[in-house]
Parts: C-alpha cells; sequence; structure tokens
C-alpha cells in the first residue's frame, strides 16, 4: 500500500528519522556493554516504521476530530511500530551469545520512548516493570491503543516521583 504524505508528514519523518538514527547510535554503547555485539539501524525499516507512526497518530486525530494528540498516545504509536517492525539488525554477537540481544528492538523502543517522555528510565522505573515492557512487546500480541494507558501510568508515576509499581 503506497501513501502519499503530506508536507508536514515528510517533515516530521525527516525529522524522527533523524533523531532516532542520532539516538541509535548513542544506544550502540549498550551492544558493546553486552559483550562487543554489532548492530544496524535498517533504513527503510526504520523508515516504514516512521511513516506508519506518523499516518496513523494523524487517522486518529482525524476520526476523533481533535486537535492534537497527547504525548502517550503518540509514545504509544512509536512503540507499537518500531516493536512490530523490528528495523535493528544484529550483525555480530561479540565473543558470547547475550540474550538481551535477541531483544535489541524492544529495548532500543523503550529507551526511546524514555527519551520522548523525558524518562530517566533506570532511576524510575522499575525493573520489574522495565522487564514486563520488554516481554509483552516481544512476545504478546497487542495494540498502539492498548499501550496507551500503560505508557499514561508510566509517564505519571516517572515524572511524580514514584519509584516502585509493586
Amino acid at each position: 500500500m503506497s501513501y502519499t504524505l503530506t508536507e508536514k508528514q515528510e517533515e516530521r519523518v525527516k525529522q524522527w528519522y533523524a533523531s532516532t538514527m542520532c539516538a541509535f547510535e548513542g544506544f550502540k554503547g549498550f551492544l558493546k556493554e553486552v559483550n562487543g555485539g554489532v548492530a544496524m539501524m535498517q533504513p527503510e525499516i526504520l523508515y516504514c516504521a516512521i511513516v506508519s507512526w506518523i499516518i496513523d497518530e494523524d487517522r486518529h486525530v482525524e476520526f476523533h476530530k481533535c486537535e492534537g494528540l497527547e504525548e502517550y498516545k503518540s509514545v504509544a504509536y512509536f512503540l507499537y511500530w518500531f516493536a512490530r517492525l523490528k528495523p535493528i539488525q544484529i550483525l555480530s554477537t561479540g565473543n558470547k551469545s547475550d540474550p538481551r540481544l535477541i531483544l535489541i528492538n524492544e529495548i532500543f523502543a523503550l529507551f526511546t520512548v524514555f527519551r520522548m517522555l523525558k524518562i530517566e528510565g533506570s532511576k524510575v522505573i522499575p525493573e520489574r516493570f522495565y522487564n514486563e515492557m520488554v516481554y509483552v512487546l516481544r512476545y504478546r500480541t497487542f495494540t498502539a491503543e492498548s499501550l496507551f494507558p500503560t505508557i499514561r501510568l508510566m509517564d505519571i508515576a516517572a515524572k511524580n516521583g514514584v519509584l516502585k509499581f509493586y
């Protein structure tokens, strides 16, 4: 299926594409920390994920006849498309295999969500919650809409200093 993007959509896609690629460059340190693994972002797949995210946002706004999307809904659409299309490819696993490498797309998606919401994940998101989110993104069926309340609660809890959910 082909979409013709508006000028505004094209500009948003370019902005987010560049921002995501830049974030990925910083994220590569995680791979080296894990075990010297090497990964690359597949540009075509990332482009498809970002275009799908932007189009879904605009559909939501048009359908609900609202002025814009709440931040957590936008983030949920990003998370959905990134986790679904998985644009990061592992090129080398380094010296030994690490189970986190199979989850690299989900881990990077959450890393990006924390950046988007201005959350310092390791300081305010309990490890159990984080692990559950990675698990859901990898192994469970979900929609962007089903992520709305989870992202919202995570954002509220993090910004209000709630350190434990359990």
